[in-house]
């Protein structure tokens, strides 16, 4: 994207040190991850990503908080990819209570079930978070499933949305 002429902007609050990461230019990267509340010491949930540094806290900031930081208040999100291992439920909650949906052009999104939230009372709850995307005019063009596994109850699919209901009176088209 940053090839394209495209500012980007990358967030992992699981990453160390990167001063030794090449990117290109236009990438920024920032070590802190999206969540539903700002938290100075996350402590993830163990995966195969975060059990290599099981004792390392996450610095976590919520969508708008982000945005204020970087001083973003007036512009909006071409694409907004969000990958961040189960906590993009939680994410997606925070980002239509805090308004921010009309600012999403487009929405790509891994959808995580694992084990400890495939329970079937959090299933009602999954499906409402998910429904709510369409409430707030997101469509749904693309989607495949990536791993599926009844027995362990482990299911990741990537999403593609489009807004329907995108501001474009307040963020037009260049």
């Amino acid at each position: 994207m940053a090839h394209l002429g495209c500012e980007v902007h990358s967030f992992d609050p699981s990453m160390g040190n990167t001063s030794g990461y090449i990117r290109r230019t236009g990438v920024h990267f920032h070590p802190i991850g999206i969540g539903r509340k700002s938290v100075d010491a996350v402590i993830p949930i163990m995966n195969q990503y975060t059990i290599k540094n099981p004792t390392k806290k996450w610095k976590v900031k919520t969508l708008r908080q982000i945005i204020e930081c970087l001083g973003h208040q007036n512009r909006h999100f071409d694409i907004l990819k969000v990958d961040i291992e189960l906590y993009e439920w939680e994410v997606i909650e925070n980002l239509l209570s805090d308004h921010l949906a009309s600012r999403i052009r487009q929405l790509d999104i891994e959808f995580h079930i694992r084990p400890y939230t495939a329970h079937t009372s959090n299933y009602v709850d999954l499906l409402k978070i998910y429904r709510s995307l369409k409430e707030a005019g997101f469509r749904r063009y693309a989607c495949a499933v990536n791993r599926f596994d009844n027995t362990s109850k482990i299911l990741q699919s990537e999403c593609g949305f489009v807004n329907t209901k995108f501001d474009f009176q307040k963020y037009p088209l260049k």
